[in-house]
């Protein structure tokens, strides 16, 4: 007797569907690996982002005029360097805005909103102060979405100008 080589047509279905439940399985979990890449390259720019803008706003603040504080509310600051150039950082939208001399640039993007830029006003004993006379230093969070995943910095300034009146 003689053997015939090859597949019937139910061995033949069931590959077809075994290797149709491995693609899938496989193809979901590959989506799934690039949908995390994408967000953590995303979180990561939004991130690298919002810490060159606010070591830029760290720096910046340390070199504040003595009394050149001229907005100090929890959304904006706005004060003269000790060169006598008027500089603003507030948030627009998503948008760290920084304003010199009344041209304005954009420093970062995704910022939380409507707070994704806070600043409290600290006194020489290191005390919450709203009298901009008594503002020795600046606390700074910066929160940044990457999705939903808030991503938040904190910082602070003492102003230089300050120091050296001592």
């Amino acid at each position: 007797m003689r053997t015939k080589k090859g597949f019937t047509l139910i061995e033949a279905v069931m590959m077809l569907t075994l290797l149709a439940i491995l693609s899938f399985t496989l193809g979901n979990f590959i989506v799934a690996g690039m949908n995390l890449w994408v967000y953590l390259s995303t979180r990561q720019d939004t991130t690298k982002s919002a810490q060159l803008a606010m070591n830029r706003l760290v720096s910046e603040i340390k070199d504040t005029a003595a009394g050149g504080l001229t907005t100090s509310n929890t959304q904006e600051i706005t004060y003269t360097d000790i060169d006598g150039n008027t500089v603003d950082y507030k948030q627009t939208g998503t948008n760290l805005i920084r304003t010199f001399n009344g041209s304005a640039n954009t420093l970062a993007t995704g910022l939380g909103s409507p707070e994704g830029l806070k600043f409290q006003y600290l006194d020489i004993n290191r005390t919450v102060t709203a009298v901009k006379a008594n503002v020795t230093s600046v606390r700074i969070t910066l929160t940044t979405m990457a999705g939903v995943q808030p991503a938040t910095l904190e910082s602070g300034a003492r102003f230089r100008a300050y120091d050296l009146q001592q």
